[in-house]
């Protein structure tokens, strides 16, 4: 019965998500809703995209590890979404047309702006598996005998149907609905939890003192979730999109400093439930990655778990969404130029991003199956760095530097990508996250290439 609830809920949500795309006529209209976001829906669409499954079933992960210090994600995530509204005006004066890689083919050359596009594709395609698996995580845990397979099959069925059909209108309105009821039952859970096992003295008496010291996650480990966080609110398209299609800079900026108020306490109340998951001594089956279910499932009555359970997925829903939009956005740009000198209709280029849209999303499944044990947390971020960390220094240079040009450009992203990736096959990312070496390297590149080009290469702004 709960099962039921959980899926009737999630599917009617999403029903809405999918009437929001009925007067949709074109693809352009399909990723940017019309520029006409206030900065409600701007802060929501962001804070579905950086909750996600990382803080939530990530810092359940790591407050069942080290306590309270598994906030730090969403700490990282608010300040590097409050500094990254220093640069939105910025942001918005340069990237006219709605992408990144629009702005590096009018800034620096076509192949640059191919070089981000290609890199964001197997990104994503590594990105959407980590959020599909949290929400292979809940279902199984409603349903303990579905096999991943279907798990998997349900979750992008569910992200799939709104956003193939309704894009940002429907990202829009699932967004909302999801983080209203994710913070009002979480809450809810939170209390009741607390009061069955006796509240903070039983969490006090229970665990070590080092569980309450929100420092015991390690420095350069915060840390790093701040550059990757900071460097993705610049330079990832999900990330960036909503605050590039609001109505005007002030609706964008004030949207970002809502989204990062409204995301700060989801980290503290999962990192909570994670906590009392260890100080019960609960069964997690061997995986910490388990103690946000295990713990909302036995201290929560059915139907309130079944809400619960129903609303993260819906989150984690919205920031695999946001991914895929992202990603064919990204598509349809590359695409432009077949459509326009083949003449192809706006409904027709609707109907093909739809179509890729479906068809990558469904491709993503294989990865799934890859990364059960591993720390959520770690594995977002070190991929995000690997990717958007080697785009900064082109597009904040090519913004407030006029002398920067496409050969620099070239060899910062290519250097940060090539060290990057050597970072974490040779196992150093375990001892150090790769964005500390990634952006020293790819800027001091760029800088040098520059110096040394600027005068030969004349493809600049």
């Amino acid at each position: 019965m709960d099962s039921v609830l959980m899926f009737v809920l999630i599917g009617v949500i999403c029903l809405i998500g999918i009437l929001a795309g009925r007067k949709i006529t074109s693809a352009a209209q399909w990723a940017n809703g019309g520029k006409s976001l206030n900065w409600a829906t701007v802060g929501i669409l962001l804070v579905t995209f950086q909750i996600g499954g990382t803080s939530t079933i990530g810092a359940a992960q790591n407050g069942y590890s080290l306590g309270i210090g598994g906030a730090w994600y969403s700490i990282a995530g608010t300040v590097a979404m409050i500094l990254s509204a220093f640069f939105i005006t910025h942001l918005r004066k340069y990237i006219t047309e709605d992408t990144i890689s629009n702005f590096m083919k009018n800034r620096y050359s076509a192949g640059i702006s191919n070089l981000y596009s290609y890199a964001y594709l197997i990104m994503g395609f590594i990105y959407i598996p980590i959020q599909l698996f949290t929400v292979t995580t809940i279902f199984r845990t409603i349903i303990p005998g579905l096999s991943l397979t279907w798990a998997c099959i349900i979750g992008l069925l569910l992200a799939i149907s709104y956003t193939v059909v309704s894009g940002v209108n429907g990202a829009n309105y699932v967004s909302k609905v999801g983080c209203i009821l994710m913070y009002g039952t979480m809450a809810v859970g939170l209390v009741l939890v607390m009061g069955k096992i006796g509240g903070f003295e039983t969490l006090s008496s229970t665990l070590e003192p080092s569980f309450f010291n929100l420092f015991t996650m390690p420095t350069k480990t915060w840390f790093s979730w701040f550059l990757t966080c900071f460097v993705a609110f610049l330079t990832m398209q999900a990330a960036i999109q909503p605050s590039l299609i609001a109505k005007d800079d002030s609706s964008a900026k004030k949207g970002i400093i809502f989204g990062a108020l409204l995301n700060l306490p989801c980290g503290f109340i999962c990192a909570l439930l994670g906590m009392a998951c260890i100080a019960m001594n609960l069964d997690v089956g061997g995986s910490s990655s388990l103690a946000f279910a295990t713990v909302i499932n036995t201290y929560c009555p059915g139907w309130l778990t079944a809400v619960i359970f129903a609303s993260i997925a819906l989150i984690v829903i919205c920031t695999l969404a946001g991914q895929l939009l992202a990603i064919c956005t990204i598509i349809r740009q590359l695409l432009l130029p077949v459509y326009e000198k083949k003449a192809v209709s706006e409904q027709k280029q609707l109907t093909y991003t739809r179509l890729i849209a479906f068809v990558y999303g469904f491709i993503t499944i294989i990865p799934t199956f890859m990364i059960q044990q591993s720390f959520l947390n770690q594995i977002v971020t070190v991929l995000i760095a690997c990717v958007t960390g080697p785009m900064l220094f082109s597009l904040i240079a090519g913004m407030f530097w006029k002398k920067m040009n496409a050969s620099a450009a070239c060899w910062s992203i290519v250097s940060g990508i090539i060290v990057g990736i050597v970072w974490v096959l040779t196992g150093m990312s375990d001892a150090w996250h790769p964005v500390y070496i990634i952006l020293p390297v790819s800027s001091l590149v760029g800088f040098a290439v520059c110096m040394l080009t600027s005068k030969n290469d004349t493809t600049t702004a």
